[in-house]
């Protein structure tokens, strides 16, 4: 049975996704049959790290972030899942999958819960559908090499500014104020760096006259210029 709450400017949205555009029209209303949306409320849990994949998610609205923990506690953010995005798809090959993160949103957000059996049916079903997932997790694999070299080859100014590139939207104005929306220490994360190793390369920014902060603001003061300093690895 359709989920009501998946109306028609939600599945334009999904229409858009990776997951489900190359479906044909039957296929992708099979699909909408075992999807429903899922509210999330700030630091709300979907899944456990090592729990069983009973689900693959597309994030609809928020941000939902995927982490590791140790038994001490200690919290390694993998990576932070925008609206437009999916995840724990990759899993779905193996052969008793579990999820080898946990993810939180980390504000109010909703998601598409998408059942991963049934899915996987689907796309057993088409060579195409396949060879489309295959493209996708082979882009995902050389994302993650990317990440790989940036985190251990660079150093912590590099990595905080090619992060702060990655969020601009426009391209027209030199200038550009990014407005972080997730924490500080929440970035540190993802970038393996200290918090406090965090705000020291901040100040260093600014007063190398890079960066300007007011508050949860970041002001790029030349984004052409931090791009170059980035390909030249000159930061």
């Amino acid at each position: 049975m359709l989920d009501k709450m998946l109306n028609a400017p939600v599945i334009a949205k999904l229409l858009q996704s990776h997951l489900f555009k190359a479906m044909d029209k039957e296929q992708f209303n099979q699909m909408l049959g075992f999807s429903r949306l899922k509210s999330l409320k700030a630091d709300q849990m979907l899944f456990q790290q090592d729990s069983k994949l009973t689900h693959i998610y597309y994030v609809l609205d928020g941000a939902i972030k995927l982490c590791r923990s140790t038994r001490k506690g200690d919290e390694k953010i993998i990576e932070v899942i925008q609206a437009g995005k999916s995840f724990a798809e990759g899993m779905l090959f193996e052969g008793s999958p579990k999820y080898p993160v946990s993810s939180i949103a980390m504000r109010d957000s909703i998601v598409v819960r998408i059942e991963a059996r049934q899915y996987l049916s689907i796309l057993k079903s088409s060579n195409s559908l396949c060879i489309n997932m295959l493209g996708h997790l082979s882009k995902r694999l050389h994302w993650m090499l990317t990440e790989l070299d940036k985190q251990t080859l660079h150093n912590a100014s590099f990595r905080i500014i090619d992060y702060f590139l990655s969020q601009v939207a426009d391209e027209e104005h030199s200038v550009y104020d990014l407005h972080l929306t997730i924490p500080k220490r929440d970035i540190a994360s993802r970038l393996s760096i200290k918090p406090e190793t965090f705000s020291r390369t901040l100040k260093s920014l600014l007063k190398k006259d890079l960066i300007d902060i007011e508050d949860s603001h970041i002001i790029l003061k030349d984004v052409q210029q931090l791009r170059k300093m980035v390909e030249l690895e000159e930061i």
